[in-house]
């Protein structure tokens, strides 16, 4: 005669390491997993700025050797400094650029939205694309040449506040697309770097480490007060 056997649940004990080493695994895999995002995503956006580098770099060869710095008038008959990144960008439409995606960044709030479609030829040619479009991530430094020195930033991650050349630890602000931790900057040779911001979220740069941006002709500012940088539109 066959005894029926009695199936043994787990105890209360076992449940309760089980869901303890679930929950450990979990707390190790979620920041890894963030942090393979976020690389992904700087990967991506690095090749992008060193794309427009290279496109301003074309125009440099073109022009005398200036980068973007100059708007023409709603009337054609002159010129104006930029007074936003996006305005010098769009000196690349159409002859060394044919798409604006590459100045959308995903979750950037610079770049709020679903990555924009491209422009029409019209836009292009009336330099008014990428203001169009109102996706543009990018800072930029005018009044530079392809001569200029090598450590200077030509193209950045857009600030959080335009006048200390700031970003901000929010995500949900305009740049914090990193959460102030770090920045994109590509320099006037067409090097590019994801560089450490300080503790107040500024790029350390030469020579004092202080403010890679800084204009301020003080003892710490190494640019002039023409290479002011400028935020997108």
């Amino acid at each position: 005669m066959n005894t029926p056997r009695t199936q043994k649940g787990f105890t209360l004990i076992e449940l309760l390491v089980v869901i303890g080493i679930i929950a450990l695994l979990a707390s190790i895999a979620v920041p890894a997993f963030t942090g393979v995002q976020v690389r992904a995503a700087q990967t991506k956006a690095l090749s992008n700025a060193k794309q427009i580098g290279l496109c301003c770099k074309q125009y440099a060869i073109d022009n005398n050797g200036a980068y973007p710095s100059y708007q023409w008038s709603a009337a054609g008959t002159g010129t104006s400094t930029v007074t936003t990144s996006t305005q010098a960008f769009e000196n690349l439409f159409p002859a060394y650029l044919q798409t604006i995606s590459i100045f959308y960044l995903s979750k950037s709030m610079w770049t709020p939205g679903n990555q924009p479609t491209d422009p029409s030829p019209a836009l292009m040619a009336a330099g008014t694309a990428l203001a169009t479009s109102g996706q543009n991530e990018w800072a930029y430094v005018p009044g530079l040449y392809d001569t200029s020195n090598s450590t200077f930033p030509l193209i950045a991650d857009g600030f959080a506040a335009l006048a200390t050349h700031s970003y901000t630890n929010s995500q949900t602000a305009q740049g914090g697309v990193w959460s102030g931790n770090q920045a994109i900057v590509v320099f006037a040779d067409d090097s590019a770097k994801v560089i450490k911001c300080t503790s107040t979220f500024v790029v350390p740069g030469s020579p004092s480490g202080a403010d890679l941006f800084d204009d301020s002709q003080s003892a710490n500012g190494w640019l002039s007060t023409t290479n002011a940088a400028v935020n997108p539109q």
